[in-house]
């Protein structure tokens, strides 16, 4: 039996560590599930046949038809019953440039649908990490509150004990209970938010959050800036529609049509009135060969007033993409102030803790000889608890703030995962 809890106790941590999951696995797992990154995928297969119809439109069209009539009263070039098909062929030769710049616009709204994607995919490997990194900062907090919580209920039961020697009082045990309480309250509370955190993660990744394998990011150094897929979208999507614009002017150049058509036809209740040998007069077969150009000369501008509404939609999108080109270069170099900043930070997080578990250690010794009275345990205690969790915390949050670093600096946070 020993031997059993021993094997248990070697093999559980194996078992936990094989169900457990990478930060680099949550987002390649995302990047399959996520039911959002899968609508984008669809809108690159939409954007892509849209592509395929417009080089269709450089080919000819063929048409097949036919018809039966019947008149009355019927004379000798008009029988009583008429029946015609048909099969015609159109081309068209010249439009002044329009199917190319429909093509073109196709493309390049092709192209803004892959960097639309790719962005998408950077925001969710954003998200994934602030949860990642969220999720461990609870269950660092959690711990502690539970080392607390350890701690407070030996000391309840110490002072109990004193009480029946006479040496403690049962408003020194009230106190310590109520402070026991309240933590296990925060306990409670910091489990609530550690679960959603987890359900948030799990919704986005598909995989199960309890157990999270250690990531870290590479130092950012020699880091090239570029601009964001969601400005380069835009830049597309401009682009596109100074094409559509393009298009819409190609209205005013001549058109010109090739078309081909031949048909047969069928007659019956034929007027015999006239003798026979009537219906040499009518023409059973025929083939029209035909060439048309057209070309417009008046519309009132409406074209025109309609390129140029077109061509404001693409000034205003320039206006935003300068925007966001400066709104992008300020918060990259905010970010990496904000990275300066939290070393700082983690360094005195890390010097307050180390004062703190020394002060708690000096205090507890004391208190339970009696030298100090429980309220300044109870201090020391939870200012032990608190710098532990906030250096943990801080630890994380710099993990964080390196990939908000590389993501404004328009990377993909997930090639910098270690």
């Amino acid at each position: 039996m020993p031997n059993l809890k021993i094997l248990v106790i070697l093999v559980l941590p194996l078992f936990v560590f094989a169900q457990s999951h990478g930060l680099k696995t949550f987002i390649n797992s995302a990047s399959k599930t996520n039911g959002l990154i899968k609508a984008k995928e669809i809108n690159i297969k939409s954007k892509q046949e849209q592509i395929e119809a417009a080089k269709s439109a450089y080919w000819p069209t063929v048409d097949i038809g036919g018809d039966y009539s019947f008149q009355s009263p019927s004379y000798v070039v008009s029988p009583g019953e008429t029946g015609n098909v048909f099969i015609s062929a159109n081309m068209n030769l010249y439009d002044g440039g329009r199917k190319d710049s429909i093509l073109r616009s196709r493309g390049f709204e092709h192209e803004a649908s892959l960097f639309e994607k790719s962005a998408f995919e950077k925001s969710i490997t954003l998200e994934i990490i602030r949860h990642y990194y969220g999720i461990k900062k609870l269950k660092a907090t959690l711990n502690a509150l539970q080392e607390r919580a350890k701690e407070l209920k030996a000391q309840i039961m110490r002072v109990k004990k004193f009480q029946g020697a006479g040496l403690s009082t049962q408003e020194d045990i009230d106190k310590l209970v109520a402070v026991y309480e309240n933590n296990n309250f925060t306990i409670e509370n910091t489990k609530l938010a550690l679960e959603t955190s987890e359900d948030n993660l799990r919704l986005i990744s598909g995989l199960s959050a309890k157990q999270l394998k250690r990531n870290y990011f590479t130092e950012p150094k020699h880091i090239r800036f570029e601009y964001f897929d969601t400005i380069k979208v835009m830049q597309s999507n401009a682009a596109a529609i100074g094409e559509n614009a393009n298009a819409i002017d190609a209205g005013y150049m001549p058109q010109v049509n090739l078309s081909d058509t031949y048909h047969r036809s069928h007659f019956d209740d034929l007027d015999t009135s006239a003798g026979p040998g009537a219906e040499a007069f009518l023409i059973d077969h025929q083939n029209k060969l035909g060439v048309s150009v057209n070309m417009r000369l008046f519309d009132n501008g409406k074209m025109a007033k309609e390129s140029e509404a077109v061509k404001y939609q693409k000034l205003s999108l320039l206006s935003q993409i300068d925007h966001a080109k400066k709104e992008q270069r300020m918060n990259y170099k905010l970010a990496n102030k904000s990275l300066k900043t939290t070393r700082t930070k983690m360094k005195s997080s890390k010097s307050a803790l180390k004062a703190a578990q020394s002060t708690y250690n000096v205090i507890r010794q004391k208190f339970e000889v009696g030298l100090v009275d429980n309220i300044a345990f109870l201090d020391a205690l939870a200012q032990r608890t608190l710098a532990e969790a906030r250096y943990k915390e801080t630890v994380y949050d710099y993990e964080v703030r390196k990939s908000i670093y590389y993501y404004y600096a328009g990377k993909d946070p997930k090639e910098f995962i270690r």
